[in-house]
């Protein structure tokens, strides 16, 4: 026989029932008779526990999953006790078995009289319901499946209910809990037939309840049907929307990508609500700005927070975020000017921070700010994680201090530090811009045997390494490489390729890869069209230039400085009067205003340091004034500038 604990003062084992013993006795939860049932209206005073609620309790949460049945007819019959509905109810909904809800779940199943002994008490057994569900609904995160068990108990009270009335018992308190259980496991029809329920039995929701049902529906995606809900709060006096109501429906507009929805509700909530937005409202409308790339309406709603006096009370992740946003703006000096009145205020800082602000130093190429902020972080005893690290490196190769960040990177692998593709990538970028392509390749080299694998930007920055150094046969054979590896080759891919081969005089080869580009389908940059143009201008190739860019229109390519670019390249090589002919033909074609081909002109020969033609031009007629042969106006050509 098991041993259990000592039976409580006054009370003596009895024999197990049979001839000649009393009948079991049923057992009440409380010695006083009064049921404090949270879904019932409170008594005036606290009850005393029964002495049996504590030892039934601790026996369900001992007893293995598959004796517990079997355990408990022992105790019963042991004691000769029967456990009445309500004493069910309240265990189920103790502090003590309320976090464990899969031993709720096992004792309700296990119940030694079964159903029958709680469907004749209706009230008990809707509210041993709502306390499983309450308590898979508070342990979802600890718990397998824990929606998947509430679903199941969900279908099992709507058989009750639509068969014996089972909903119509509830209470305030019940329904409050039943609909926000309901709402956290995300169970979003179950939540509406709750509602539903509640309103079929009378019970009039509270705006609690009401936050309740939004945050479920929100939660599960339904947000037009959220609005619904919101807008019928808005009609009821008791019950119209606070700033959890307003919070809730913010952030299912911000979850959906209707920020302009997300902000008209701001603006309402201040003008037609009068309601003060609180550091969640301004919390979730930064993150999703910030999420979206609008960095500038991000600060504006931090400056506001600030305005409004909130300083004090501003949580440590709007600051993360509004340092993020400055510095991806390209405002680290402001940013820096955040973090310091957050470190007044006594908030803490955060790796995140430390490592927006040196990441975006060292793009603005201030190396002291930079390596003065790596050292403050360190010494303030934050942990330096793969991130931080990832950027220190990056910085000390834009810096040009190879040997340092080369360093830096072995000293990770010695820590331990999960060191990514990216690491890589800096350095080879580093080291290929330095012209020290034979260590970039070693480093890419060793990147594929630890098993990662390159993208297409660590591909273009070693090709475009190689290119630079004058090495096209090595960054064309990446090329075909990278394809072989079934690695997506990107319009800078062909960009860095076709510039590099007209470099090296390789036009022809050069001009197939930009009709390989076109073939498979990759959009040229003008980025893209300004290397080739700029290879066919000085290779004396001019109209082919113009040709190709007449060609790139119907793919709705029209790059807005192609002939600013052409011309430029032409004077950039004292080709002056290629140049011009190509003026001519620019105007004569009517592909830009004549006007702005002059100002193109003369601006191209006094960057090019013919400051002479320049103002000879300056003081002239060509490109916009004509000429007179007889009846015949013609305008005069930019060749005459060398008659």
């Amino acid at each position: 026989m098991r041993r259990f604990c000592s039976v409580p003062r006054g009370r003596r084992p009895s024999a197990p029932h049979g001839a000649g013993h009393p009948p079991p006795e049923w057992i009440e939860p409380y010695t006083d008779l009064a049921d404090p049932s949270p879904y019932t209206a409170a008594s005036a005073a606290t009850p005393t526990p029964s002495p049996w609620l504590p030892r039934v309790v601790s026996l369900v949460l001992r007893a293995p999953p598959a004796t517990l049945a079997a355990d408990l007819r022992a105790f019963c019959r042991t004691f000769l006790l029967r456990l009445s509905p309500a004493f069910v109810a309240a265990a189920l909904r103790s502090p003590q078995l309320l976090p464990h809800p899969l031993p709720s779940l096992r004792f309700f199943r296990a119940l030694p009289g079964g159903a029958d002994d709680l469907a004749a008490h209706p009230q008990h057994l809707l509210g041993c319901y709502v306390s499983l569900l309450h308590s898979f609904a508070r342990a979802r995160e600890a718990t397998p499946d824990a929606t998947g068990h509430a679903r199941r108990l969900v279908a099992e009270l709507r058989a009750r209910g639509d068969g014996d009335g089972l909903l119509g018992h509830l209470t305030p308190p019940s329904a409050a809990s039943l609909v926000r259980s309901l709402a956290a496991l995300g169970l979003a029809d179950e939540l509406l037939w709750a509602w539903n329920g509640m309103r079929l039995a009378g019970v009039e929701p509270s705006r609690v309840t009401y936050n309740c049902l939004l945050d479920g529906l929100v939660n599960a995606g339904l947000l037009d049907t959220a609005v619904n809900v919101f807008d019928a709060m808005s009609t009821e006096d008791p019950v119209r929307p606070d700033v959890v109501s307003y919070n809730i429906l913010i952030k299912g507009y911000c979850r959906a990508g209707r920020v302009q929805d997300a902000m008209a509700r701001l603006d309402h909530m201040r003008d037609q609500a009068e309601l003060s937005p609180d550091k969640i409202t301004y919390l979730t409308l930064m993150q999703c700005h910030y999420s979206e790339g609008t960095f500038s309406q991000c600060v504006a709603l931090f400056q506001e927070m600030e305005e409004r006096g909130m300083g004090k009370d501003i949580p440590q992740h709007a600051y993360v975020l509004v340092i993020g946003a400055l510095c991806k703006d390209g405002k680290p000096f402001e940013g820096m000017a955040v973090f310091e009145r957050m470190l007044k205020r006594g908030c803490p800082a955060k790796a995140a921070m430390y490592t927006s602000l040196i990441d975006s130093m060292g793009k603005f190429g201030r190396e002291t700010e930079a390596m003065s902020l790596f050292e403050r972080m360190k010494s303030s005893g934050l942990e330096l994680d793969a991130v931080t690290y990832g950027v220190i490196v990056n910085c000390l190769c834009r810096f040009g201090r190879l040997d340092e960040a080369i360093s830096c990177f072995r000293s990770c692998e010695e820590k331990g530090i999960a060191v990514n593709p990216i690491f890589y990538t800096s350095l080879i970028d580093g080291f290929g811009k330095a012209g020290m392509v034979d260590q970039a390749q070693e480093l890419f080299e060793e990147m594929k045997v630890k098993g990662f694998v390159p993208d297409s930007y660590c591909y273009n920055v070693l090709i475009d390494g190689l290119a630079k150094a004058g090495r096209t046969d090595d960054a064309c054979a990446l090329y075909k490489r990278m394809e072989d590896d079934g690695c997506d080759q990107t319009v800078y891919t062909y960009t860095i390729l076709i510039d590099g081969l007209f470099k090296e005089h390789k036009n022809e080869e050069a001009l197939k890869l930009w009709d390989a580009m076109i073939d498979k389908g990759i959009t040229p940059t003008a980025a893209a069209f300004r290397a080739l143009a700029n290879g066919l201008c000085l290779s004396g190739k001019y109209s082919r230039a113009c040709r190709i860019l007449d060609e790139l229109a119907p793919m709705g390519v029209i790059p807005e400085t192609a002939h600013e670019d052409m011309i430029n390249a032409l004077c950039r090589a004292g080709r002056f009067k290629q140049a011009c002919k190509l003026a001519d033909g620019i105007v004569g074609k009517g592909r830009e205003i004549p006007g702005r081909v002059r100002t193109m002109m003369i601006n191209a020969l006094r960057k090019a340091g013919n400051t002479d033609l320049a103002v000879k031009l300056v003081h002239s007629k060509i490109g916009i004034g004509y000429e007179r042969s007889g009846s015949i106006k013609r305008r005069v050509k930019f060749q005459t500038l060398f008659a």
